[in-house]
């Protein structure tokens, strides 16, 4: 396939082909993306999963799990639990499972296709879920939230992380202004735009989370965003 041609249409530009696939990889260049994403944002993953605090028993949950980095992160501190990624690009789910294959035959690890809107969980599943560096492209941002609600035990955490935020440092670069533009205009495309803590917040309130609350980096690249919050 030519970098002309993507998902059966004429694709005028290299840069709509990659931004097409930060949202669901495919094929060839998807799957080369898939492994270029998954060490960029390898960084924000730790961070991240520093603040959900697994414990050795956790049951977690990734959604949207990309090239499985974070599930492989997951599963080596929830040593007695369980980790599960869902992905709605097939392509990522066959990486996430080749990148996590020894737990996944040891059955502490598992990788279905699946997307926020029907997580193919029963509901009170896991202990911890997160979203890293996928909200964006939630179809309905609300209603994913109440998804995760659903398969959230009682008590159990919600963690939505992002590598770019409102909370970004003023002080920018001309390449990170240039990339922050076009960030924000895809996004606003997909219809979500570029979220302050305080929205984020505001947003796992309205979706019945408790004690929300979130933590920030605004000078890690263009603006680390982390928001957490209870069932």
């Amino acid at each position: 396939m030519s970098l002309g041609t993507f998902v059966g249409r004429q694709v005028r530009k290299p840069l709509e082909l990659v931004e097409a696939n930060f949202r669901k990889p495919t094929g060839w260049f998807g799957q080369m993306l898939g492994h270029i994403m998954t060490m960029q944002h390898k960084t924000l993953t730790v961070w991240v999963i520093d603040l959900m605090n697994v414990q050795p028993s956790d049951r977690v949950l990734d959604v949207g799990c990309g090239g499985g980095m974070a599930v492989k992160l997951l599963s080596d501190r929830a040593t007695a639990g369980f980790v599960a990624g869902v992905d709605y690009s097939a392509e990522m789910v066959r990486q996430a499972t080749r990148r996590n294959d020894a737990a996944v035959r040891q059955g502490r690890v598992e990788v279905k296709p699946g997307d926020v809107s029907a997580l193919p969980y029963g509901e009170g599943s896991f202990d911890k879920v997160c979203g890293i560096e996928t909200f964006y492209f939630w179809p309905d941002p609300m209603a994913g939230l109440r998804e995760v609600h659903r398969v959230l035990k009682p008590g159990g955490q919600i963690t939505i992380a992002m590598e770019m935020s409102k909370e970004s440092a003023a002080q920018k670069s001309r390449l990170q202004k240039y990339l922050s533009q076009r960030y924000a205009n895809r996004s606003a495309a997909l219809g979500m735009s570029i979220l302050s803590g305080v929205e984020l917040v505001t947003m796992l309130t309205q979706a019945g989370f408790r004690q929300a609350r979130y933590h920030s980096e605004p000078n890690r690249a263009l603006g680390w965003l982390c928001a957490l919050g209870s069932k």
